[in-house]
């Protein structure tokens, strides 16, 4: 990519220079590259786009080498530059391979080996995209949009997308080291070193237990990520509870930063009255969709404590952000990853793909939380080192005392 904007840059440099002006017609420049306000926008543009061919043209006629030139890679690499220079962390433009490797990163399964964390490939680095809970790239303090520069002693920039996950995944009970890039939202640039150990993972989308306080019985729910199947499996665990009588619920959606809004709209039926707005999306050209409770409700009369991480994002926020507002559940623990838009991806012929903000989604509330977060009633942050060393939730004690 920086070998691609040097020669760009040289090109031009040669071509202002007066140098080689003498080959060319006097007009040629001011035909290619100068508009008049006479012209339309459309035209504007179209002639804009044409700088790819005229730079060819030169090149073809007076790059010493050009034979050695490949085209395609050159265009797809400007194509990605084009992309990266939105500034949207979600919206990349990725080759077949890293398509590929993408989707791949994103199929669910309850069994798995390695770190688990869905990636894209950028520039130089690998994006992390999301962090499964419980999983070692949470346990090492992984976040969603910190960048692996380096696998081991190997940078990544020059790899394709499957060729790294293929370094990170496999096989369990190895340790793989990665170099992580991390910016925070103050801009602040930190690079470290992480030791992961890869392990085998069993991990259903949605686990629940009842347990007594105070002779009041509680029902715990965790739910991990929120896909296809989350609504099915929580009614299985809520068709469970028929013989019990629930007077409290806790409902863990820390790590839960994942997938499908409809699931989370059905999620928070279960917990608010029907009909209730839940969330609205907003798109630049089409009307505004929103999406209202079922009909459900068999815990909207139930006192709720929702626990939240800076792990919470997407679907995970959807629900956090309904019970708070609708249903007057506690949020416990801490501000959450604030990720209030959703992305579309569009696959071309050749199996490249767009990945790309498509449009915001906005709470009952509406107030839109992109970069802003979701913040608790009660703040308690998250000791790791007592849950390694002594295995205590100090986030989940705390949502027992309120009881």
């Amino acid at each position: 990519m920086k070998k691609f904007k040097i020669v760009l840059i040289f090109l031009l440099g040669i071509l202002i220079g007066g140098s080689i002006m003498r080959f060319w017609p006097n007009d040629f420049f001011d035909k290619i590259f100068v508009w008049t306000e006479e012209q339309s926008e459309l035209d504007y543009y179209k002639n804009k786009y044409n700088r790819f061919e005229a730079l060819d043209e030169v090149l073809r006629l007076w790059y010493y080498d050009y034979e050695k030139i490949n085209q395609d890679d050159m265009i797809k690499w400007a194509i990605k530059a084009y992309i990266d220079s939105i500034k949207d962390p979600y919206t990349v433009y990725m080759d077949a391979e890293q398509n590929s490797g993408f989707l791949g990163s994103l199929e669910w399964e309850e069994n798995f080996e390695g770190i688990w964390a869905a990636v894209t490939k950028k520039e130089y680095y690998i994006q992390i995209e999301e962090v499964l809970k419980e999983s070692p790239a949470m346990k090492a303090g992984l976040k969603p949009l910190d960048r692996i520069v380096a696998i081991n002693t190997g940078y990544v920039e020059d790899e394709t997308l499957e060729e790294s996950v293929a370094r990170i995944k496999w096989p369990a009970g190895t340790d793989v080291s990665l170099i992580i890039e991390r910016y925070e939202k103050d801009d602040k640039r930190e690079v470290f070193e992480v030791t992961i150990t890869r392990e085998n993972i069993n991990l259903p989308s949605v686990e629940s237990s009842v347990f007594e306080i105070n002779g009041k019985k509680i029902w715990y729910i965790e739910m991990f990520l929120i896909w296809e199947e989350t609504e099915n499996i929580f009614k299985k665990e809520v068709n469970n509870l028929k013989s019990e009588w629930i007077e409290w619920i806790i409902l863990d959606l820390r790590g839960n930063g994942w997938w499908l809004m409809p699931v989370a709209v059905e999620i928070v039926s279960h917990f608010v009255p029907k009909w209730q707005l839940v969330v609205s999306a907003k798109y630049k050209w089409y009307t505004d969709e929103k999406y209202y409770s079922r009909w459900f409700g068999e815990f909207e009369w139930i006192k709720t404590v929702v626990l939240i991480d800076w792990m919470t994002a997407s679907a995970g926020e959807i629900i956090a952000a309904a019970l708070q507002e609708q249903a007057g559940a506690k949020l416990l623990g801490t501000n959450t990853f604030g990720k209030g838009t959703i992305q579309t991806l569009d696959e071309f012929s050749d199996w490249d793909s767009l990945k790309y903000t498509i449009w915001k989604r906005f709470p009952a509330s509406d107030k839109n939380i992109d970069n802003i977060w979701i913040k608790p009633d009660i703040t308690v942050e998250f000791d790791m080192e007592s849950y390694l060393e002594n295995n205590v939730d100090n986030q989940l004690e705390e949502a027992k005392s309120l009881f």
